[in-house]
């Protein structure tokens, strides 16, 4: 609040009358200057504040999102290897060997999901205005491709279920039993194994492009095409491996 005080005695001449006006204005402007100046003051602060907690968010994020990546890499080979592995074992009176199959046989799709809390408390509140507008589209692109990850986590989970769903029938049955397929039980395994290395390739897709959107937010990129050039480095470094 601005308070204008009047003179303490009123103007005699146009002289003192422009003195005082030429004061108040002096004064008023000083007053909005400083008021401004602090609230300049003050949203750099917020903007750095929020700069950080979208800066340590996507720094976690790149974390997880490469345990992701080994992890599902691991998945894939095993999923790989099986189809390949019971595609070329011999049928013998009907039956296949289990020993076709690779000796890993615990699936476990389970993976860490990114979190999305900084910026959507940003937008909630408004606060993503602080930004500059091409920093707030970084970052906008970054949450974007995190959102698309969640709805791949889901479809990856479907996709498992399947497979999922033979092992565990294979856990209450006896050793013995065991031993063999029926050609009826080898092609749902193929199936299953099918679906699964869909879901997991998807997936994999997926969790790179957040990680290169995640590893260009942090390196600076100061536009979305900055980002799309991380993602197209990060699926190159990835098909080396």
């Amino acid at each position: 609040m601005l308070d204008v005080h009047p003179p303490h005695h009123a103007a005699s001449t146009w002289r003192d009358f422009f003195i005082h006006i030429a004061t108040i204005c002096v004064g008023l402007l000083i007053a909005i200057g400083l008021e401004q100046s602090v609230e300049a003051i003050h949203h750099h602060h917020q903007r750095r504040a929020l700069e950080v907690q979208l800066h340590d968010e996507a720094q976690r994020n790149l974390e997880l999102v490469q345990l992701n990546i080994a992890h599902l890499r691991v998945l894939r080979k095993w999923v790989d290897s099986a189809i390949l592995a019971i595609n070329a074992a011999p049928v013998n009176n009907g039956r296949i060997s289990r020993s076709a199959l690779p000796p890993q046989t615990n699936i476990d799709a389970s993976i860490w999901t990114p979190s999305r809390t900084a910026w959507a408390v940003a937008k909630a509140s408004g606060s993503v205005a602080l930004l500059p507008e091409n920093e707030a589209q970084v970052y906008a692109r970054v949450d974007f491709e995190a959102e698309q990850l969640q709805t791949g986590e889901v479809e990856m989970g479907r996709s498992t279920i399947p497979l999922g769903s033979i092992i565990k029938r294979w856990q209450g049955v006896p050793p013995a039993q065991l031993q063999y397929f029926t050609v009826a039980e080898r092609d749902a395994l193929l199936n299953a194994l099918a679906q699964a290395s869909a879901g997991v390739d998807n997936l994999l897709d997926l969790e790179l492009t957040e990680s290169g959107a995640c590893r260009g937010a942090l390196n600076g990129a100061s536009s979305v095409d900055e980002i799309f050039h991380y993602i197209q480095n990060e699926a190159k470094q990835s098909a080396t491996k």
